[in-house]
C-alpha cells in the first residue's frame, strides 16, 4: 500500500517525477504490488496537488502505465477527474480495473459524462460527496446509472445538493443493487424513507427469532398517516425484562429443507449475530481490496467473492446524518423495515409535538432527539442492527433544546430541568444493552458539554450496564465450552459531544464552571463506589438467571440520581417490572375499571372507527403518566386526536397492553404546565397531579415577543454555576473503573493465580472500546480503552 510511504508534506510536484523515476527505473515485478494509491493527506496545506488539466491528464497516465495493479485512489480535497480517458488500459495488457474510487470534497464539478467513463464498470465503491453541482443531470441523463455502474456497491454523496425527489431517482434508477448510501449532509426530508422502503427494499423475509427471547411483533390491519400500519409487540414472560437466559446465543446456522435447494436459503434470514460489522468506510473497503501494509494484496479473482462485492439484496448501510428529517418518521421507517438495516447513521432529528398542543414556550422552541422509540432498535423490529449512530437522547431520554432569545447553557439547564422529568414521566422506556444484544457499535451525538447531574447519571450508568452485559455473556463462555456460540455484544461506543457552551454564556450571565475532575466525581463517589458502602440495594434477584449480571439486577442494582432526593427511585424501575414473576403489564388492575371512547379516522382511503383507550374509571391505582393522559383528555378535548398502538414505552408508563391511545394527548404530557412546576411536583411517585407552581429556585421573566406562550423560564447565576462537565465525569468514571479492575489483577496475581479477573461486579469496568469525541474547531477523539 504505498500511502503508507508517501511523504505528507512534500511540494505537489514530487508526485509526478515519482511516478516518472518508478516507471523508468522500477521493475515490473516490483511496480505490480502497488495496488492503492492515497493521496487524501498528501501536500496537505500546499495548495492543489495538480495545478491544471495537463497536469491531472499526465499523472493519471502514468498511474496506469507505472502501477497496472492499481485498484484503489483516493483524492479527496484535489480537483476532480474530469478527463478519466488517461486512464485508458493498452489492449492485451494486465492492468487491473479500479475497484475504489474516491474524489470528495474536489473543486470542480463532474460533468454527466464522468459517470459514463469505461474505467468505472469495475468500481465497487464511489465517492463524490461535497463536490459542486447536483447528481440530478446525471440520473436525467441516464449516466449514473447500473448499466455504466454494474458493479457499484457503495456511494456517497455527502453534501450534494440532493432533494426528495433526486434521491427518489436515484433509488429507484438503482433499486436494490446497491447495499451501502451515503446522503448525509443533504436536503433530505421525511418522504425520503418511503422512497427507499419502495424502491431499495426487498419484500419482507424471515427475520423472526424466538419468541420466548425477543417477544413478536402483530400486525393489524388499521393505520393512520403519522404512524404507518398498525403494529404492537406480543411481550413473553421474559422479553419484556430482556432477561430470557438464551438472550445471548446467536442463531443456529440455516439449513436447506431439500438438498436440491443447495447451500442458499430460500428465503432471506437473519444474520446469525457473530459476524462483526461489515466496513463501507473508504478504509475499511481499502484494507480488502489492498490488505494490510507488509502484506500481500488478495488476487483479483479472490475480490469478486467477497461479501462486499455481492449484491446484497437491498441497502443494509444507511448513512442520513444532517438532513432535515423527525423522529417520528424514522419510527415508521424502522417498523416496516423488517429488520433489513445492519447499519443506520441519524444523527439530528426533529422532535415535532403534535399541532393541538395549546401554544406555550416550549411550542415556540426547537426540539430535536428521539423520545419512546428505543423499542424498535430490539431485535423484534431491527434483528440485523450491528452498527447505530444517533442522537444521545435514545439513551439519555434528553432532548436538545434551542430557544430563541436564550444562551446554550441556559437552554441546557431548561432542557434537563423541566423537560427531562416530564420526558421520564411519558417515556420511561430508554435503550439498555441488553434490549439489543446483536448492537456491537454505538455511538451517541450531539451530548451537551455540561450538565446538571442527570445527564452525567445516564450516562455512566449506560457504561455500567455494558460492563454488566459483558459479564454475562462471558459466564455463559465458562459454563457452556462446548455449547452454542454467543453473541458479541456491545463492543465499542463513542460519545460525540457539541462545541462547549460558555462562549455564549453572556447572553445571560457571566460564570465560572468547575473543571476539576475530581469535583465533578465527588457527588458520585457513593454512587459509584466498588468496595465500600453504596447507595445500591443488595437484595438478591427473584428470578432464576443464567448470570447474576443481568438487566433487571442492574436496575436494583443502580446508582440514585443525584437529582432525586431519597427515598425516590427512578421512573423506569417503578414502571418495568424487574422479573418474569412479578405483577407485569400483561395483567390488569383488578380495582379499576377502562373506559373507551369511539373514534372515527382514515387512512389510505380506508375509514375506522375503533375504541380508544382513555384511562381507568378510577385513578387512585393509575401511574402519573395515565393520570396526566386523562387530565388532558378531559381538560383539552382537541387533544382526543391521532389514535396509535399501545408501544412497549406506553405499556411500561402504565397503558394496558393492546390497546388504542390518542398519541396527541399523550404526547402533550411532555409540556410542561406554564408557570412551569415545582421540582418537587416533578417526582415520579407522587399520586398528586401535577400542580401549576413556579420553582422556588428559578427566575422567569416574560417573553414580551411571545405573549401567547406564557412565561419563559431562565436560570439563575446559582443554577449555571451548579453545572458539571460531562466529559470530565466520564474521564474520571472511566480511570476509576479502570484502577479497581486493574488493582483487583495485582491482587489475583499475588494470591497465586494469573492475575484472571471477572469482569463486571465488583469493578464495572467495561473493556469494549470507548471513544469521546468533541467538538472544537476541528473534531479531537480520545480513545479510552
Amino acid at each position: 500500500m504505498l500511502s503508507d510511504y508517501i511523504p505528507r508534506c512534500l511540494d505537489p510536484t514530487w508526485l509526478l517525477r515519482f511516478l516518472e523515476h518508478s516507471a523508468r527505473y522500477v521493475r515490473a515485478e516490483t511496480r505490480a504490488l502497488v495496488t492503492c494509491l492515497d493521496l487524501r493527506g498528501f501536500a496537505v496545506g500546499a495548495g492543489p496537488l495538480f495545478a491544471d488539466g495537463r497536469s491531472l491528464s499526465k499523472a493519471l497516465r502514468l498511474l496506469s502505465a507505472t502501477w497496472p495493479r492499481l485498484r484503489c485512489l483516493l483524492l479527496d480535497r484535489h480537483p476532480g477527474l474530469a478527463d478519466l480517458d488517461a486512464l485508458r488500459v493498452a489492449p492485451g495488457s494486465n492492468s487491473e480495473p479500479l475497484l475504489l474510487l474516491s474524489i470528495a470534497h474536489c473543486r470542480d464539478e463532474l460533468p454527466p459524462s464522468f459517470f459514463a467513463s469505461p474505467h468505472l464498470k469495475s468500481l465497487v465503491y464511489l465517492d463524490v460527496s461535497d463536490i459542486p453541482g447536483s447528481l440530478r443531470g446525471p440520473l436525467v441523463q441516464r449516466t449514473l446509472c447500473p448499466a455504466n455502474l454494474p458493479s457499484l456497491r457503495i456511494l456517497k454523496a455527502q453534501k450534494r445538493e440532493l432533494d426528495n425527489k433526486t434521491a427518489s431517482l436515484l433509488f429507484k434508477v438503482f433499486k436494490t443493487q446497491l447495499w451501502s448510501v451515503d446522503l448525509s449532509g443533504n436536503k433530505l426530508t421525511d418522504g425520503v424513507f418511503d422512497d427507499i422502503h419502495e424502491y431499495s427494499f426487498p419484500e419482507p423475509s424471515s427475520r423472526t427469532g424466538d419468541f420466548a427471547v425477543e417477544g413478536r411483533v402483530v400486525h393489524r390491519t388499521e393505520g393512520s398517516g403519522s404512524f404507518g400500519r398498525f403494529c404492537t409487540v406480543n411481550e413473553s414472560e421474559w422479553s419484556v425484562a430482556f432477561s430470557h437466559p438464551h438472550r445471548f446465543l446467536a442463531d443456529a446456522p440455516f439449513y436447506a429443507t431439500h438438498a436440491h435447494d443447495g447451500p442458499e436459503p430460500p428465503v432471506n434470514p437473519r444474520l446469525s449475530g457473530q459476524a462483526k460489522v461489515r466496513p463501507d468506510s473508504a478504509d475499511g473497503i481499502k484494507k480488502l481490496f489492498s490488505g494490510d501494509a507488509g502484506s500481500h494484496a488478495p488476487l483479483l479473482e479472490h475480490l469478486h467473492e467477497l461479501d462486499v462485492c455481492r449484491e446484497q439484496q437491498g441497502i443494509t448501510h444507511l448513512h442520513l446524518n444532517g438532513n432535515k428529517v423527525s423522529a417520528a418518521a424514522l419510527g415508521r421507517f424502522l417498523r416496516s423495515s423488517s429488520g433489513q438495516l445492519q447499519h443506520l447513521e441519524c444523527d439530528s432529528m426533529s422532535f415535532n409535538l403534535p399541532q393541538h398542543v395549546p401554544s406555550t414556550w416550549l411550542s415556540k422552541a426547537s426540539l430535536s432527539g428521539i423520545l419512546g422509540l428505543a423499542h424498535l432498535f430490539r431485535p423484534v423490529f431491527s434483528a440485523n442492527l450491528q452498527a447505530l449512530r444517533i442522537h444521545h437522547s435514545l439513551v439519555t431520554q434528553l432532548l436538545s433544546l434551542e430557544l430563541g432569545g436564550m444562551s446554550a447553557m441556559a437552554s441546557l439547564w431548561v432542557a434537563e430541568t423541566l423537560l427531562l422529568p416530564r420526558a421520564e414521566l411519558a417515556y420511561p422506556e430508554a435503550f439498555v444493552p441488553d434490549m439489543n444484544p446483536r448492537l456491537q457499535s454505538l455511538v451517541l451525538t450531539q451530548i451537551p458539554r455540561y450538565s446538571a447531574g442527570p445527564l452525567i447519571h445516564k450516562l455512566i450508568h449506560f457504561l455500567k450496564l455494558a460492563s454488566i452485559q459483558e459479564r454475562a455473556i462471558q459466564d455463559i463462555k465458562a459454563t457452556n465450552r462446548r455449547g452454542p456460540a454467543t453473541l458479541l455484544g456491545l463492543r465499542h461506543i463513542r460519545f460525540e459531544f457539541e462545541p462547549d457552551p460558555r462562549d455564549a454564556l453572556e447572553d445571560d450571565v457571566e460564570i465560572e464552571l468547575p473543571h476539576d475532575p475530581a469535583a465533578v466525581m465527588d457527588d458520585y463517589s457513593k454512587d459509584f463506589s466498588f468496595f465500600g458502602e453504596s447507595n445500591w440495594s443488595s437484595e438478591p434477584s427473584t428470578t432464576s438467571k443464567p448470570s447474576s449480571m443481568s438487566t433487571a439486577a442492574v436496575e436494583r442494582h443502580s446508582p440514585r440520581n443525584p437529582s432525586e432526593p431519597r427515598g425516590q427511585t427512578c421512573s423506569c424501575e417503578s414502571a418495568r417490572p424487574e422479573s418474569p414473576h412479578s405483577p407485569s403489564s400483561h395483567e390488569s388492575h383488578p380495582s379499576t375499571e377502562a373506559t373507551h371512547l369511539l373514534h372515527t379516522w382514515s387512512w389510505n382511503a380506508q375509514t375506522f372507527t375503533l375504541p380508544v383507550w382513555i384511562g381507568f374509571r378510577t385513578a387512585d391505582q393509575c401511574t402519573p403518566a395515565v393520570r396526566e393522559y386523562m387530565r388532558l383528555l378531559r381538560a383539552q378535548p382537541h387533544l382526543q386526536a391521532d389514535p396509535v398502538p399501545a408501544s412497549p414505552c406506553h405499556v411500561a408508563a402504565g397503558v394496558p397492553p393492546g390497546e388504542l391511545i390518542f398519541s396527541a394527548a399523550w404526547e402533550a404530557i411532555l409540556v410542561p404546565p406554564s408557570p412551569p412546576p415545582t421540582p418537587a411536583a416533578l417526582h415520579f411517585h407522587s399520586a398528586a397531579p401535577l400542580p401549576p407552581l413556579p420553582p422556588p429556585s428559578a427566575t422567569t421573566v416574560p417573553d414580551r415577543s411571545r405573549n401567547s406562550c406564557g412565561f419563559v423560564p431562565r436560570p439563575t447565576r446559582d443554577q449555571l454555576s451548579g453545572m458539571r462537565d460531562v466529559l470530565a465525569a466520564i474521564k474520571a468514571y472511566r480511570a476509576q473503573t479502570k484502577r479497581a479492575y486493574e488493582e483487583l489483577k495485582r491482587t489475583a496475581e499475588r494470591d497465586g493465580g494469573r492475575g484472571e479477573v471477572k469482569l463486571g461486579e465488583p469493578h464495572f469496568h467495561w473493556t469494549g472500546r470507548l471513544e469521546v469525541s468533541v467538538e472544537e474547531g476541528s473534531s479531537r477523539y480520545w480513545d479510552w480503552r
